[in-house]
């Protein structure tokens, strides 16, 4: 008996050994970079992007702490993939939103921090909008017949717009779990456009029927303006 103890203890620390040497040899990911208004309105959601990579190639999750008591974590991404997270202040005062990433080992990065001011007294938004398509029939993005509303029949160039301060338009449809938006266009100068002639996964992205078409934009400090509109869609 005694002389398998010996032997039963070498077998433990080939079987542990190399895990924990593994374990020990594991990086945490980058600081990661944080992006977004600095500056807005208690009650309005802002949109923050945070991306980071990871030396041994592991996946990431990131977790924002929005500095008033409330947190997000994200699901699992690939190393260097950018995440988006928003977020609304519900009252007045200077916030500190830090963001961290983990690898799927458990090493955790130094966190990023952005200070946030609530409120800020925002320039008017009259000027963003979506003018195509607005209040009519259109067929093949020709306006047919002005209603109130609108019904879009087949492909149609979207268009928005943005005065000299928009610096940045994204362009968002429904997912099909009404749980949020999907960016399906970015567009980075003007004119503000996006050309609709994709037929996205259903089960995925709403793009027929009743929909809501809604589309976000950025100045220079990241102030967000926002316009959205319900239409009728057939593809064809």
């Amino acid at each position: 008996m005694k002389k398998m103890l010996p032997i039963f203890i070498a077998i433990m620390l080939a079987i542990t050994l190399p895990a924990s040497i593994e374990a020990n040899n594991n990086n945490p990911p980058s600081k990661p970079t944080l992006q977004g208004p600095t500056e807005g309105e208690a009650g309005k959601s802002y949109t923050y992007t945070a991306t980071s990579t990871d030396p041994d190639g592991d996946k990431i999750y990131y977790c924002f702490d929005w500095g008033d008591g409330n947190e997000f974590c994200t699901d699992m991404v690939n190393s260097g993939e950018s995440v988006q997270a928003s977020h609304t202040w519900e009252e007045k005062g200077t916030y500190v939103v830090k963001v961290t990433a983990t690898d799927e080992h458990g090493a955790t990065s130094e966190p990023a921090t952005l200070q946030v001011k609530m409120p800020l007294n925002l320039p008017l938004a009259s000027d963003f909008r979506i003018s195509k398509p607005r209040f009519g029939i259109y067929i093949f993005g020709i306006k047919v017949m002005p209603i109130l509303g609108q019904i879009v029949i087949g492909d149609i160039t979207v268009k928005v717009k943005a005065d000299d301060k928009i610096k940045r338009v994204e362009f968002m449809l429904q997912l099909a779990c009404n749980c949020g938006r999907e960016i399906v266009h970015v567009d980075t100068s003007p004119p503000f456009e996006w050309e609709w002639n994709t037929d996205f996964d259903d089960t995925e992205i709403r793009d027929e029927g009743f929909i809501e078409l809604y589309v976000r934009g950025y100045d220079a400090e990241w102030n967000e303006y926002t316009d959205g509109i319900t239409l009728y869609k057939v593809r064809i």
